[in-house]
């Protein structure tokens, strides 16, 4: 090799070793893509398998995938489910605590997958099952659930032993085995503590169902997940002509004191549906499923067994 080649050669030489370096980078990126692509595959498409659909990779990173899938599932309809019309009041309470998995798993073995559960924002805004905001009815603390962190909530027992539960945990026990038609009592109209735990949850979106006195807050949970059954509970007959005139709702929950033959037909003129509660009798699960209710709310495990007679085979 002679001095004026020399250079030549060593230029051939440091251009090798850079090309070989841009192979390796090229390779590495390649590696990690379909890493990437593999854990997309295995990990994320059985998760959203019915809701992804190709989007081209220039565009969508994973992460973007993954948000438009969990969109797509928070915005599955629960108007379509397939219901009986029978719902278990808090679970069947007859031999348990309202609001607890052992009235919830009695609903089950007493073939009613669909429940009707209450509940209520600690004052760090975590969903907890409690009919009344004070804890004294089915505990043996004083305390008031909006005045207290989940931190010290989670600390409290119930009288039949089990811990109150947050609305995640009964999700997380549950699954799609239930239907769930969820009471909020909060006062206020902000739906974000329940909002917060249906994102966490988009596959059982489909299974969840909404009810409320308070119609701002049902109205506020409807514009932000608007295929989401919404029922508003009347006690008061001075509030029924408000609650049909909302095109959103889609039932009327009504208190059986003010239930009549003519405000069923009145209320499923605007194509809404009517339910009755709380039902503790069964001559009277026997005359509101006859006159044409589209379920009733009730604390009797023998409503599942009768109303096969109104539904047909």
């Amino acid at each position: 090799m002679t001095k004026k080649n020399a250079p030549t050669a060593h230029l051939m030489k440091k251009n090798a070793k850079k090309l070989r370096k841009k192979r390796r980078r090229r390779r590495l990126k390649a590696s990690v893509r379909t890493t990437l692509s593999l854990l997309l595959a295995f990990f994320v498409v059985p998760i959203f398998q019915d809701y992804i659909y190709t989007l081209d990779p220039a565009q969508y990173s994973i992460e973007e995938i993954i948000a438009q899938a969990k969109g797509r599932q928070l915005n599955t309809s629960s108007k379509e489910l397939t219901r009986i019309p029978v719902f278990a009041h808090r679970g069947f309470v007859e031999n348990s605590i309202g609001n607890s998995f052992e009235s919830i798993d009695l609903a089950l073995l007493s073939g009613c997958p669909q429940v009707e559960i209450d509940v209520r924002s600690s004052s760090d805004g975590i969903l907890y099952m409690s009919h009344d905001d004070n804890l004294s009815p089915i505990s043996a603390s004083d305390w008031n659930i909006s005045q207290h962190t989940s931190a010290e909530l989670d600390g409290i027992l119930m009288k039949n032993g089990e811990k109150l539960h947050r609305l995640s945990e009964v999700f997380d026990r549950y699954r799609d085995q239930l239907i769930y038609l969820v009471e909020l009592k909060d006062d206020s109209p902000d739906p974000q503590p329940f909002l917060d735990v249906v994102a966490s949850y988009p596959k059982l979106t489909q299974n969840i169902q909404a009810q409320s006195f308070n119609q701002p807050l049902l109205e506020n949970v409807h514009t932000a997940l608007p295929n989401m059954f919404v029922q508003s509970l009347i006690s008061d007959s001075n509030k029924i002509a408000q609650a049909l005139e909302a095109s959103w709702l889609d039932s009327l929950a009504v208190d059986q004191n003010i239930l009549s033959w003519d405000l069923i037909g009145t209320i499923h003129e605007t194509n809404k549906e009517v339910w009755v509660w709380t039902i503790d009798n069964l001559e009277d699960v026997h005359r509101y499923l006859s006159w044409g209710v589209d379920g009733v709310i009730t604390d009797l495990d023998s409503a599942v067994a009768i109303y096969r007679e109104y539904t047909g085979p």
